[in-house]
């Protein structure tokens, strides 16, 4: 039987170890993933227009505290960060359900470590391509367009605005220029009206559980957290 992290670097080829069914195993990293979290939010600070998105990961403290696990046990993570002009157009309610804003986030992070080179490059050379999210099962979409890259379809797409705020190898941070959602959702939001008033908090190791119903719906186990 495989461990997590096997499962996760084969299921989404992860860059940070090469991993081989017939080993079993992956090679162990140690990395400090909390200063990682911490730094690049503290980057989207400084940067200037991502304020909102900076401050919902300070609230979402069981988010940033299970990225920096991931990071420091050797995975590779991208966000996709929405600028404040696209967060002002969420709506209260749009983030008052319960879990809202933490499936939001879980959407707009890869668990592959992408620069806009690479992702620009995907695009040219496939045409459309679907990224894995940490909100399982849902993907991104993303298409070039306008010479950039595009994500998502519709009204609710969003372009590739300010690229690469953030790499270190291990957490890639890319500026978008609106919020996306699952395509199957997309009928179901309601047009925006307001801007981000409220931060709901959310239950801590949330992340690891979302990567224990992917390892569930494949019946591995996990060697990582009690799933």
């Amino acid at each position: 039987m495989h461990n997590f992290k096997h499962y996760i670097c084969i299921y989404y080829k992860f860059k940070t170890c090469k991993c081989f069914l017939k080993l079993n195993t992956c090679p162990r990293h140690h990395f400090n993933g909390e200063a990682q979290v911490k730094d690049f939010i503290h980057t989207l600070l400084h940067y200037g227009g991502y304020n909102e998105m900076a401050d919902i990961l300070v609230n979402l403290t069981s988010l940033a505290t299970e990225m920096g696990r991931l990071v420091s046990e050797g995975y590779v993570l991208t966000v996709l960060a929405p600028n404040d002009e696209a967060m002002a157009k969420l709506t209260t309610d749009q983030l008052s359900e319960p879990g809202a804003p933490e499936q939001i986030m879980y959407y707009h992070i890869i668990p592959e470590y992408q620069t806009e080179e690479s992702m620009y490059n995907s695009v040219r050379r496939f045409g459309k391509v679907k990224y894995e999210t940490l909100r399982f099962p849902h993907k991104v979409a993303a298409k070039e367009a306008d010479g950039s890259v595009k994500f998502g379809s519709g009204d609710r797409s969003a372009y590739l605005f300010d690229p690469d705020i953030y790499t270190d190898g291990r957490i890639s941070v890319q500026g978008i220029d609106g919020v996306l959602f699952p395509e199957e959702e997309e009928e179901t939001v309601k047009k925006p009206s307001g801007s981000v008033k409220k931060v709901v908090q959310t239950r801590r190791g949330k992340l690891l559980e979302v990567a224990c119903r992917m390892l569930g719906a494949i019946g591995k186990d996990s060697y990582i957290s009690k799933c």
